[in-house]
């Protein structure tokens, strides 16, 4: 097989996981009125697959390297698809709980590999592209999750989750063939460092979640002590602190936690402006994200092509600086209570700035890390992505019930501008890279 055609299915099968993702993100809030829960109840669906997503990430990371990216990849798309077929087959609300709870754990085992394995597998000159392209079927997965649940719901929300159980099957059995079997690190796993990092990052989640201070001050007390034993560990350490050695790798990461937290967030004030205060109906006003979607999957392979090429700098800071413009143009709309389709050309620009953030800095963040270390590198990165989101939906929530919804969602659009005035400031620390390490 030509290296080529080896990377593009490679490739295939790691982007077919992050669509499942992303389409499971979009059918959720169109399934979740259909289930037979209470939705103060039915909240848990949501609450237990976040948690279990986020909580093992840095453990399986460390595992990819360990044990081999191929090998984990597969299991946590095995388990990824046992949770969507046991919640297809539930009888209760907990038996659906449990469900999700697997379906977050295998999530949060295949995520770390796929950025591992990219890599690894790709040239320095190809990994922008190869970031773009998975970033590219993650954006058409959330463009199509929410027409497929109304599409699907048609049938009972049993048949939404069979599909996906079925098709994440598939998923683990092509990546069983494709990807390839890579050398792997005698990486140690502790169990003090594992305990104390599900303690922390289990608390922290929850406290942020449900907003319970007591549970955030444990969880960063515990993650403190964490990071106080890893640099004590040093080279033997669970998270590599070798990996914050690198200048680029850090601010890549701080980077991330800011356009996480703007991302998950971002629409919850537009949606409660649109339905709340402009009167759109809630089947139209799920219309004001596609042209973000859209101008983000044409943009985006240009932007992983650009990432090789130029200054990371200037990539990853017009990003932020397109992400300011439109939520600068969403902000003005429900300020002045304009009409509700400026809202398109403010998605447009929140499109652009998307696209020129995800592959530079993933292809950036990642291009020197030693081969080693790949996946708890990406374990690290894809944490604090998902640390930065719970807490913009919560920070988001909190502002939007502090008010009426003409002007409590202003005001949590400029909380969500504040997340992108810091990432804007920690991508600016990136430097252009020469050789590569892991190149």
């Amino acid at each position: 097989m030509k290296p080529g055609a080896a990377n593009a299915r490679i490739l295939a099968a790691l982007a077919a996981g992050y669509f499942l993702i992303m389409i499971d993100q979009g059918l959720m809030p169109v399934l979740a009125p259909h289930l037979p829960y209470p939705a103060r109840e039915a909240v848990w669906l949501t609450s237990a697959y976040l948690i279990c997503a986020v909580v093992p990430m840095p453990l399986a990371g460390r595992l990819g390297d360990r044990f081999g990216q191929r090998r984990v990849f597969v299991v946590g798309m095995a388990l990824y698809a046992a949770g969507l077929a046991a919640a297809a087959a539930s009888l209760s609300l907990g038996w659906l709980v449990a469900a999700r709870a697997v379906q977050g754990i295998g999530s949060a085992v295949f995520m770390p590999q796929a950025f591992g394995l990219i890599s690894r597998v790709f040239p320095a000159s190809g990994r922008g592209p190869a970031f773009a392209a998975w970033g590219v079927v993650g954006s058409v997965g959330s463009l199509l999750g929410p027409v497929l649940g109304g599409v699907v719901v048609e049938s009972g929300w049993r048949v939404a989750f069979a599909v996906q159980a079925g098709f994440a099957a598939c998923v683990a059995a092509a990546a069983l063939v494709w990807l390839p079997r890579l050398p792997t690190s005698p990486a140690r796993i502790d169990a003090s460092s594992t305990a104390l990092s599900f303690i922390g990052l289990g608390s922290l989640v929850y406290g942020i979640q449900f907003l319970e201070p007591a549970a955030v001050g444990v969880g960063a007390v515990v993650l403190a002590v964490f990071c106080a034993l890893q640099f004590r560990r040093r080279g033997d350490a669970f998270v590599p602190v070798r990996l914050f050695a690198d200048g680029n790798f850090a601010a890549g990461v701080l980077g991330v936690a800011a356009m996480g937290f703007a991302v998950a967030s971002m629409f919850i004030p537009v949606m409660y402006w649109l339905q709340g205060a402009a009167g759109v109906a809630s089947s139209r006003a799920g219309l004001v994200a596609v042209p973000m979607s859209l101008v983000a999957m044409v943009l985006t392979p240009l932007a992983g092509r650009l990432s090789e090429r130029m200054d990371p700098r200037v990539l990853t800071a017009a990003g932020f600086g397109f992400m300011l413009a439109g939520l600068g143009a969403a902000w003005w709309v429900m300020a002045v209570g304009a009409k509700a389709g400026w809202l398109a050309g403010a998605t447009a620009l929140l499109g652009v700035g998307s696209a020129l953030f995800w592959a530079p800095n993933a292809a950036t963040t990642m291009r020197r890390i030693p081969a080693e270390a790949a996946s708890a590198a990406s374990g690290v990165y894809n944490t604090v992505r998902q640390l930065g989101s719970v807490t913009g939906v919560a920070l988001v929530g909190l502002v939007l019930a502090s008010g009426p919804v003409e002007s409590s969602a202003p005001a949590a659009v400029v909380v969500v501008a504040a997340s992108m005035i810091f990432g804007l400031f920690t991508v600016l620390l990136l430097r252009r890279d020469v050789g590569a390490k892991n190149g």
